[in-house]
């Protein structure tokens, strides 16, 4: 994002500024997931305070759905109120401050994790590449998040082009990651969303269906054809200390079940990167002011969403309240999760955020008290599904304006896709269903 042109010289910018409330959102954060007395609405303020210095550099359409959701929410909080339902102010400003601040302490990960090949000459071709590059995406995606697919993406299109292979590649490699990383921001979206959820069985569930996508779409790149495919080369030693801080996040929470594993991730992402930056002397410094300032207001977009999709679920909580606790289920299971999924994946196609369609399916099914796992395994790979599908996703979106690929392309390419892995997903809840007894 560009420099705020309109801060007189010396003054810091609007992007600066931002950084700096999303750093402090960061440490309210978890400061209230070890002290719990510590209010949580410290860090949501400071996250609305960037949000509304970001403003003004968002996207057009990204402002009117934000401008939706907010219209959404205080209707529905003023018609509960109406009803004799208390607004809950707090909680509509803060309802997403764990997941933002963990989006936000993530984002540090990109100063200690490196793709790696740009200084490669030859590019790796053949089978062997588009297997590599495709786990290449996926396991930096699932750390470094969404800037994994450009990076790999700017260098496969300067080789030849981003055919359809490569965008296979890049699309679904990278939001497989859902289905199972901490780092991503869906898994802070389900965690908050269904309450209780737990990492270790989500992982083992989301990990095989992370496997099974990447295995389908190895085998649908290699039926499309063509001349050999080019792909990205790898430097996989970069992933060694995200490696060990997904250990150290698992082990933490075995040792203290009772802390919030967005809590943990919120605290150790960010303080692995600060500690390899110190080591680094000036250099590291630098890098970590130039994260701050430039980076971190980068998730302006993400920031804004997430923002307005606490007000409307807060908005949403007080509508169903006052109307009893009406749900479309009498229960949550296999097939109300596989029907739950195919409407949230429906809706991402026509352009809803997966965060809205969390949101809004989360505080809708909260009165049934769903298993939190069966739950938040539904949103996990609704977020999956819909990112890589939908021509209206963010990384589609981005993808077209910066290599061109046409929007009706992501659909046509990857529709089919996407009903098949629901059919997975729901075997695979089954599975784990029959094995919770």
């Amino acid at each position: 994002m560009p420099p705020d042109s309109t801060s007189p010289p010396g003054r810091p910018t609007r992007p600066l500024l931002a950084g700096v409330l999303l750093s402090l959102a960061v440490a309210a954060a978890v400061l209230h997931a070890f002290w719990p007395a510590f209010p949580r609405l410290v860090s949501g303020l400071a996250g609305w305070g960037a949000g509304l210095l970001l403003w003004p550099g968002l996207p057009v359409r990204t402002r009117r759905q934000v401008l939706a959701l907010l219209a959404v929410g205080v209707a529905g909080l003023a018609w509960g109120w109406s009803r004799g339902v208390a607004p809950d102010l707090a909680w509509a400003l803060s309802a997403n401050a764990a997941l933002i601040a963990m989006l936000a302490a993530v984002s540090f990960l990109r100063l200690v994790s490196d793709p790696g090949g740009e200084g490669a000459r030859t590019l790796p071709t053949g089978p062997r590449a588009l297997g590599s590059t495709l786990l290449g995406v996926h396991l930096f995606g699932a750390v470094i998040n969404l800037s994994t697919v450009f990076i790999m993406g700017d260098r496969l299109e300067r080789s030849r082009g981003l055919e359809r292979r490569a965008v296979m590649v890049l699309v679904r490699g990278f939001a497989a990651a859902a289905h199972w990383s901490p780092f991503f921001a869906a898994m802070a979206a389900a965690l908050t969303f269904a309450p209780g959820a737990q990492l270790q069985p989500l992982m083992a569930v989301g990990v095989p269906l992370a496997a099974v996508a990447l295995l389908m779409t190895l085998y649908d790149a290699r039926r499309v054809g063509g001349e050999p495919f080019t792909g990205y080369p790898m430097n996989l030693r970069g992933l060694w200390l995200p490696g060990l801080l997904a250990a150290a996040v698992l082990a933490a929470h075995a040792f203290a079940p009772a802390l919030p594993v967005l809590g943990i991730i919120t605290l150790f992402a960010p303080a692995l990167a600060l500690g390899v930056m110190l080591l680094r002397g000036r250099e590291g410094r630098v890098l970590l002011a130039r994260h701050v300032g430039g980076n971190l207001p980068r998730m302006g977009n993400e920031l804004a969403l997430f923002l307005a999709a606490g007000v409307m679920a807060a908005g949403l909580g007080s509508v169903f309240a006052a109307l009893g606790g009406w749900v479309p289920f009498t229960g949550y299971g296999v097939m109300e999760a596989g029907i739950t999924l195919a409407v949230m994946v429906a809706i991402a196609l026509v352009g809803v955020h997966p965060v809205i369609g969390v949101a809004a399916f989360g505080t809708l099914l909260a009165p049934l008290h769903p298993d939190p796992n069966l739950l938040a395994m539904t949103f996990l790979a609704a977020w999956s599904l819909g990112v890589s599908s939908s021509p209206f996703s963010g990384m589609n979106l981005a993808l077209q304006g910066r290599y061109g690929v046409p929007a009706l392309d992501f659909l046509r390419w990857n529709l089919f896709y996407s009903v098949r892995m629901i059919a997975v997903t729901v075997a695979a809840m089954a599975v784990y269903v029959a094995l919770r007894g």
